[in-house]
């Protein structure tokens, strides 16, 4: 759990400096490293998505996660109870988690710190989150701040969830999970750039859903 700690202290802190110094920082400034994370997000979830072996698992994942999140409007709610505390805070709160809690590194980083007590990654991803959420800060105001409760709760969670299920996880299912991850990752990065606006938090459902189509998908003996 150190490694949790860590990160969410790292978010919190760096986003707190980008509050300080929102107006300081030149709005092409500002834009510029704004894109410089989209871009890179983007290179992230396609770097990510080469892990797919099984794309129809993937597939269906998104197609009955965006289904489910449509129909229980999660993306919707968050965005409308975070933007009471300020205009566009929503968005920036689902953002910023996105962008700070799914990946390869969150995955494989709660992992570690849950089956091998090795916080080693999720140190290494804290210190580039420190320095991601100061500028997202800036750029975006508090939503960045309050996704610290984010990460504490959602790496906090994995990391539990891996301790209690212990070493019972196929490496295979890690992998799809990683490569599904960088989709919604390819999607955060065309957000970020404000190509395309997608209900990022109405498809994690896809998440959890994947290991159960797998599983289902080899019951019936389908290969993808």
């Amino acid at each position: 759990m150190l490694g949790t700690l860590f990160n969410a202290a790292t978010v919190a802190v760096g986003s707190s400096v980008g509050l300080l110094l929102g107006r300081r920082v030149p709005e092409g400034l500002r834009q510029a490293v704004f894109s410089a994370l989209g871009l890179f997000t983007l290179f992230i979830g396609v770097d990510m998505m080469g892990d797919i072996t099984r794309p129809m698992g993937a597939f269906m994942a998104l197609v009955l996660g965006a289904v489910i999140g449509h129909s229980i409007g999660l993306d919707a709610r968050v965005k409308r109870a975070a933007n009471r505390l300020g205009e566009g805070e929503g968005a920036a709160l689902v953002q910023s988690t996105l962008l700070f809690c799914v990946g390869a590194m969150t995955l494989v980083g709660c992992m570690q710190d849950g089956l091998l007590g090795d916080p080693t990654v999720l140190m290494a991803k804290g210190t580039m989150d420190l320095f991601s959420s100061l500028f997202l800060a800036a750029a975006l105001g508090r939503g960045v701040l309050w996704s610290t409760g984010s990460v504490l709760v959602i790496q906090a969670g994995l990391t539990l969830g891996f301790a209690t299920l212990g070493t019972g996880i196929p490496e295979p299912l890690v992998q799809e999970l990683s490569g599904l991850g960088g989709i919604l990752l390819l999607a955060l990065g065309l957000d970020l750039l404000d190509i395309r606006k997608f209900p990022l938090l109405d498809l994690t459902w896809s998440l959890p859903l994947l290991p159960l189509i797998l599983y289902l998908l080899d019951l019936v003996g389908f290969p993808g």
